[in-house]
């Protein structure tokens, strides 16, 4: 059956190693790349806009990518780890600790920030519903503020998901990753 041989094929340690270092880079990649998209194009396009209205967008836009940022944070720490146990490269060992950094980095400087910006807007309601065009209950002063400290250690995980890919990337052109290509 040609489905067991791929089964095989894929399943031998080579090909297994060959695909977690695809799936990894990958979860980085998206890791770093929706980081890098909060950083540099939503949050400074929200300052252009009254405080509610950029905060109905980073509303819905936050509860659109978390859980794709937890996916990709979690399968890019699990497999930076796998990958560093299978070669004992330490690239990947640094990419996986650096992923894994950024969980506490997050609940101690965005949590805080997520938690009241989601309360303010959660108070802009009208007949139940959330009402953008409804004047926050908070002093635009105040959700600004908190926009721009979110913005600033934000900035942080952007760093942390691209110093952490590229550090994924080089252990995988430094070990035997791309010899497969190299050798024929």
């Amino acid at each position: 059956m040609a489905s067991s041989f791929q089964f095989q094929a894929l399943a031998d340690s080579t090909n297994a190693l060959l695909a977690g270092k695809l799936v990894t880079a990958v979860a980085l990649g998206i890791y770093a790349g929706n980081a890098l998209t909060y950083s540099a194009v939503i949050m400074p396009s929200l300052r252009k806009f009254s405080s509610s209205s950029s905060l109905a967008v980073w509303t819905e836009t936050f509860n659109t990518a978390k859980s794709i940022q937890l996916s990709a944070l979690a399968i890019s720490t699990l497999g930076s780890a796998a990958l560093y146990y299978e070669t004992k490269n330490t690239s990947y060992l640094i990419s996986a600790l650096l992923m894994a950094g950024s969980i506490p980095y997050t609940f101690a400087t965005l949590l805080p920030i997520n938690k009241k910006l989601l309360a303010i807007r959660d108070g802009n309601r009208l007949n139940g519903q959330r009402d953008s065009l409804k004047d926050n209950k908070s002093d635009d002063s105040v959700v600004d503020d908190l926009m721009r400290r979110w913005s600033f250690f934000h900035l942080g995980r952007t760093l942390v998901g691209f110093v952490s890919l590229s550090a994924a990337i080089y252990g995988i052109i430094s070990d035997s990753g791309v010899n497969f290509i190299l050798s024929k």
